[in-house]
């Protein structure tokens, strides 16, 4: 293989949900990277594709800093691009691997626009991978969207105001890191009598995956990073 970045999606937890394309090309690249925080030393990500191909002596882990302090964010994306990029301009074949789909809110996305700037060059092949709210609609038997139908997918809840006009103007509303959108979300949800309209999925395609329509399970309780909620108008 000439040198090569390849940004690889594996999906949700399930092994059985990662493309054939992406164990091809993870069995033929030199290196494959993965994002750690600096608070912990294990991969999802690694975890998935343990048993399906073998990682030894090929494995870069990549520690990426957690903070709300943009300068520092940048800083350490920079650091992690810089040590692909030196792999690349050495002429290997490096596939870069993220849980879920590395178009969907992935720091895959970072390093790629990173390493355009420097060169862009590279030849780049980017393969998608099973997201959390495809594998939770799928597992629960739920349609994200009929008809004709529209659907909201939020990251970042800003204010009780800006939620309301989403759920007038969407059927079906995913809230993503319900870790830190609970509380505004459950506000919003009661002021507009929708709280029996949910379902929550935490840790989607894992051994402890879990889902509940009863949204006062998790009112006051520490939340999974790895769990998103689904509203729907209609009802679930």
């Amino acid at each position: 293989m000439a040198k090569k970045l390849y940004g690889i999606g594996v999906g949700v937890g399930e092994p059985g949900l990662v493309t054939l394309k992406a164990v091809e090309i993870l069995k033929e690249v030199d290196y494959v990277c993965t994002p750690l925080s600096t608070k912990s030393d294990s991969s999802k990500a690694l975890e998935i594709i343990s048993n399906l191909i073998d990682l030894k002596d090929r494995v870069i882990k990549l520690r990426f800093k957690m903070s709300k302090n943009k300068q520092e964010l940048e800083q350490s994306r920079s650091a992690a691009a810089q040590k692909i990029y030196q792999l690349l301009e050495a002429g290997k074949t490096v596939a870069f691997v993220t849980i879920g789909d590395p178009f969907l809110y992935s720091t895959y996305a970072y390093m790629l626009k990173k390493i355009k700037e420097w060169d862009n060059s590279i030849n780049i092949e980017t393969v998608p991978g099973i997201n959390s709210i495809a594998a939770a609609t799928s597992s629960y038997n739920l349609p994200l969207a009929e008809g004709k139908e529209n659907t909201a997918i939020l990251s970042e809840l800003k204010n009780e105001e800006h939620i309301e006009k989403v759920f007038n103007l969407f059927e079906t509303v995913v809230i993503l890191k319900l870790s830190r959108n609970f509380e505004i979300a459950y506000s919003v949800l009661e002021k507009l009598g929708l709280k029996e309209n949910v379902l929550i999925a935490s840790k989607c395609g894992f051994e402890d995956e879990f889902y509940t329509e009863n949204i006062e399970v998790f009112k006051n309780k520490k939340i999974e990073y790895l769990t998103l909620m689904i509203v729907k108008r209609k009802g679930i």
